[in-house]
């Protein structure tokens, strides 16, 4: 019976999760409210649990077994395509800040890009633990045949070893934290630049809201000198992206210097550098505000890393279904509004 009503409440949180910011009580309450519908799915025969029990059941949840079981499940939805792009990139937990700890907890998620789906997440606790953190996840991820984008924390050539090793390929831009290579790559370019040699692999230009924008893609085959050549085996080309901004009547322009295992010739490396910042607007924006998910007041310990677990069980689940609503935060308001509505979302009904 104990496991029976475990899994009860673990349905009925999963059922819950568009119930944004909420907390223990907020997930009690409505509960209550939609008891009969529930029932329709399981028995809940004690009825709702109480809070307190909710708080426990989600601090001893296996995170594990969610993540087993998410797998399972993107691997059925996953369709195969050419070089798909997953993206590794890590999202702060504003509201897991507790007086007791001066950080917050932090999760690294896989995601897929191209179709909008979270593979993965694994915690830790400061920024820097996101490198061990993403060779661990590429362990258990199947990237075959991906593109691997990555921010420049991850331009390290263990983390690009490993990528190759799992037959992947990678994009990483390239910072201060590898000043030698970032040097060397600057130094490639401006002397193309400098002759007038360069060419425009991509061109993009953008209007909106006041704000229009003009990108630039060059490609070049990576030339490094012979020790950066030897230490950066995998690198093949350099890209630089040079970004031409106004907004509110204001320019700028800045450029930005990206190293790949992909041939210079490849035509899709802007795309794919473009792609990785969606993650970003994909992801951690529809978290952020159709879950509210920094305004969450579970904080227990185990819960926090659960609770958002669900959160990307259920915006996978919004994304791939097809319910007639223009975005994920409209899915969310009706599938509190309406029974039927929920149980099209949740069981395909």
């Amino acid at each position: 019976m104990a496991f029976s009503y475990v899994n009860e409440c673990r349905k009925l949180h999963l059922n819950l999760c568009h119930f944004r910011g909420s907390g223990q009580q907020d997930i009690e309450f409505y509960g209550e409210e939609k008891l009969d519908w529930l029932r329709k799915y399981r028995p809940f025969e004690h009825g709702i649990p109480r809070r307190h029990t909710i708080a426990r059941i989600l601090r001893s949840v296996v995170a594990e077994s969610l993540l087993e079981a998410l797998a399972l499940w993107i691997n059925e939805q996953r369709t195969t395509q050419n070089k798909p792009i997953i993206a590794f990139d890590g999202k702060v937990l504003r509201g897991s800040y507790r007086n007791d700890k001066k950080t917050a907890l932090q999760l690294v998620t896989a995601y897929d890009t191209e179709r909008g789906l979270v593979l993965s997440q694994k915690p830790t606790e400061t920024k820097n633990g996101e490198i061990s953190i993403v060779r661990q996840m590429l362990d258990v991820i199947n990237v075959k045949g991906s593109i691997v984008t990555v921010d420049a924390l991850h331009c390290q050539r263990e983390t690009l070893e490993k990528i190759k090793e799992k037959q992947a390929h990678v994009v990483v831009q390239v910072k201060n934290n590898q000043p030698k290579l970032r040097a060397a790559v600057v130094e490639q370019f401006q002397a193309i630049f400098d002759a007038g040699k360069e060419k425009i692999v991509t061109e993009v230009k953008e209007k909106k809201h006041g704000r229009s924008e003009e990108r630039y893609v060059f490609q070049l085959k990576a030339k490094l000198p012979d020790d950066l050549a030897q230490k950066w085996p995998t690198v093949r080309s350099i890209i630089a992206v040079e970004r031409h901004r106004v907004i509110n009547g204001k320019g700028t322009v800045d450029t930005s210097y990206y190293i790949s295992s992909l041939s210079p010739n490849h035509k899709l490396l802007g795309h794919y550098i473009r792609q990785h910042w969606r993650i970003e607007n994909s992801q951690h924006y529809v978290l952020d505000v159709a879950f509210k998910e920094d305004s969450s007041r579970i904080t227990l310990d185990g819960a926090v890393e659960n609770i958002a677990l669900f959160r990307r069980f259920v915006m996978n689940i919004l994304k791939q279904c097809e319910c007639g609503a223009p975005s994920q935060k409209v899915k969310l308001k009706k599938a509190g509004w309406s029974d039927d509505y929920r149980a099209r979302v949740f069981f395909g009904l």
